[in-house]
Order: C-alpha cells, then structure tokens, then sequence
C-alpha cells in the first residue's frame, strides 16, 4: 500500500469512528436530573471522555458523568421526583440511574418516595435510600460521615464486613476505607439544617424563577395540584420568590 493509499485510509478510518462516535452520542438518553449552578463554576467530565469542560449554567447529564464544584462554587441536582442533592465547593460525584458516587466533598440529600432504592456509594460506605434527608461529608482519604435529618439509612461499611447498620434521623455514623462502621451517635440537627438552608440555594433570578412557575403549572396541569411532583415544583417556586426578596438591598 503507497503512502497517498493509506493516507485515504486513514482519513476514512476517522471519519468511520468519528461517525461511530456520534451516532453512539446521539443514542445516549440523557438522565431525567437537572444540574443547576448556584454559584461559580462546575467541572463535567463527560461519560466516555478524556477531557472536562468548565461550565457555568446548566447541561443535559447522562448515566457516567462526572462532577465537580471548583472553589467557592456549589451546585444542585433536581431529579424529576423531586429528589434534590446539594453539592457542596470541591466535591466530586459521579451520575448513575439509580445511583450515585461521592469520591471527595459533602453533599446533601433529600430524598422523596422513589418507586426503587437509590444507593449512594462513597469510597468507604454504601447507603442504600428510598426516602430521607440527610448528608454525607468525605475526606480526602475517603473516610465518610453520614448524618440522618429526617427518615433513617441502611447502611454498610465497603471492604469490612458489609453488616448493615440503620442509621435513623438524628444519629450519624462514620467508616473508614476498610474498617467498620462506627456505633451511630448524636449530632445536632438544627446546626446541620442552619448548614444547608433553602435561602443559601436559591440563587434564582427573574428568568429562573419565570421557569420554575412555569415547570410548576405544567405539572399542575398533567398531574393535578395534589400530585408529590407538583408540590415540589410549587415549594421550589416560592424558595426562589422569598430568597430573591431576602437578597434585595434594603431602601
């Protein structure tokens, strides 16, 4: 084969795969979740890619991507049940149907009546979750804290023996890699709720808040005004109302 021959070939092999890759990106459903950036910039590594983009406003997610808050910078997922998580600076997660991975960070979780459990995976604990509120807060060595609000958590340590603990609302516990989890303790709750109140997440502009009405009447309209989506949607709606009303200067 001359140079020019596989020169061809090559251009064509390219195209091929570049095709390949495309049509198998346009296959991809994205997940039904929706990142909102409530402050600076947020790192998303896309599933089956080498490098991240740096991004500032919203993006369709998919099953494998990962993310990752910068300094100063936090984030919030919204899944169409109205599960919310609270994404914390410097903290990595990455995005499964049913589940999803904390490598470093803390977030929090609030969790409403999922048709399935939903795990959430740490490098030292698995937490398996149908309806809760609560947080989980990992070092940088993967040692993990997880603290219940609301509800209670089935709990296991990763590489110990894989007991299952249930941790209920106002108990915390911690493991870490390798070892067992510890016996389950007080914390204070009210200091963790003052720690991830609504008005420090409701960075809403006018635009933001037009959409959420909006996102809000057409569930009424489908689902009726009862409906756990609906609710959800009118309650996100008034957070953002009230906490624009609260970052106004005062005359």
């Amino acid at each position: 084969m001359n140079i020019r021959k596989m020169m061809c070939f090559i251009a064509v092999l390219i195209a091929v795969m570049s095709c390949a890759s495309w049509a198998a990106e346009a296959q991809m459903q994205p997940l039904d979740v929706k990142l909102s950036i409530i402050g600076g910039q947020v790192k998303l590594t896309r599933v089956g890619k080498v490098l991240s983009d740096v991004i500032t406003a919203a993006s369709p997610l998919f099953a494998g991507d990962l993310i990752e808050t910068l300094r100063e910078s936090k984030a919030e997922l919204v899944y169409g049940d109205g599960t919310r998580m609270r994404i914390k600076p410097m903290t990595m997660v990455e995005l499964q149907p049913t589940a999803l991975k904390v490598f470093k960070g803390q977030a929090w979780f609030k969790f409403v009546k999922r048709g399935s459990e939903f795990l959430i995976e740490t490098p030292s604990l698995v937490a398996g979750i149908r309806g809760t509120v609560f947080d989980v807060a990992v070092s940088s060595r993967g040692k993990s804290v997880l603290s219940v609000v609301q509800g209670a958590v089935a709990v296991r340590g990763k590489n110990g023996s894989g007991q299952e603990m249930l941790v209920k609302g106002g108990k915390a516990t911690s493991c870490s890699v390798g070892e067992e989890l510890s016996q389950a303790y007080d914390f204070n709750v009210e200091k963790k709720n003052a720690e991830w109140k609504d008005a420090d997440w409701a960075g809403a502009s006018e635009a933001d808040i037009n959409a959420l009405y909006i996102n809000y009447f057409n569930l009424k309209s489908e689902y009726g005004a009862n409906d756990s989506r609906t609710i959800e949607a009118f309650k996100r709606f008034e957070e953002a109302q009230k906490a624009k009303a609260l970052k106004k200067p005062a005359k």
